[in-house]
Formats: structure tokens, sequence, C-alpha cells
């Protein structure tokens, strides 16, 4: 009678709809927070050039290995950090998992600059571990960060 349309499974769909609790008000106000989340790359080097996104995404990718001539160094959070999950997929369109992958394929290859993941998400550890590296990149949440950072790009989620 309806072709191309399964009555039943729209009828089933409605239904879940339809029985579906409402978001709470606090869910609503976490999509909402992850949506206007802004991260920044960052470095204590005030040498470092703001950059654009495409150097951005290269450097992320392990690409690019310098910049004003001087090797950098990254910093990544842990897997467990919301962060790091928000900005690989802001930045690069690409979930945790594929971005293991890609970077097995590097580090099989000895291609590419490989970040150091940190033990602590904190904005405190990576300034600590930016302070023993001269040339380190970092990314944070812009509301995070102190004063004294050269934010080198700021990522919008809705670019």
């Amino acid at each position: 009678m309806f072709k191309g349309l399964n009555f039943h499974h729209f009828c089933v769909g409605l239904l879940i709809i339809l029985l579906s609790p409402p978001l709470s008000v606090s869910a609503k106000e976490e999509i909402a927070e992850d949506q206007r989340r802004h991260f920044a790359v960052f470095s204590l080097n005030n040498s470092f050039p703001a950059l654009s996104k495409s150097k951005v995404r290269m450097i992320y990718k392990g690409k690019v290995k310098r910049i004003n001539k001087e090797h950098i160094d990254l910093v990544d959070l842990t897997e467990e950090s919301n962060d790091k999950a928000h900005f690989y997929q802001n930045l690069l369109g690409k979930s945790l998992s594929q971005m293991n992958g890609y970077r097995a394929s590097l580090a099989f290859s000895g291609k590419g600059n490989l970040p150091v993941t940190i033990s602590n998400n904190d904005i405190a550890s990576i300034i600590d571990w930016l302070e023993d590296h001269p040339n380190g990149i970092a990314y944070a949440t812009i509301k995070s960060l102190p004063k004294n950072v050269n934010v080198l790009f700021v990522l919008d989620p809705e670019e």
C-alpha cells in the first residue's frame, strides 16, 4: 500500500519519541556547553607566531615538526579527557580511535611528530610541562588558560 514507507517502523519510532522523557535542564546545558567549547592552541614561547587552522591541522597530524626553524614538542591530554575528544573532533573531524590508529601508523613508519601524553589533564600540569619544554605546544579550553601564554590559534567549533 505505501511504497518505500514502512508504516510499522514509522509508528514504533514515533512511539519511542513520544514516550521518551524530555532532556533534563542539566543535559540541555551540557549539550549547549559542548557546542560553545572553544579551544586554544598555545605555547609559553613568545617567538612562535599566530598559526592558521591548516598549519595547526598539519601540526596535530604530525606533518609539521618545526616553527620558525625550531623543533616543536606537542603535549596531549589523556584518553579519559572529554576535552581531547572534542578537540580532535573539532580540529580534524576524527574520533579518538581514528586518531590513535592514524598515530600508530605514523609511529610504525617512523614519520611524524607525535605528542607526549601527560598524566594529569589540568592546566597546571600542562603549564608545568611547557615550562620544561621551551618549544612545547599544547591545547586547552580558552576559559582555563592563564594570561601569560602565547595563544597561537583559537579553534571555533562552529567553523
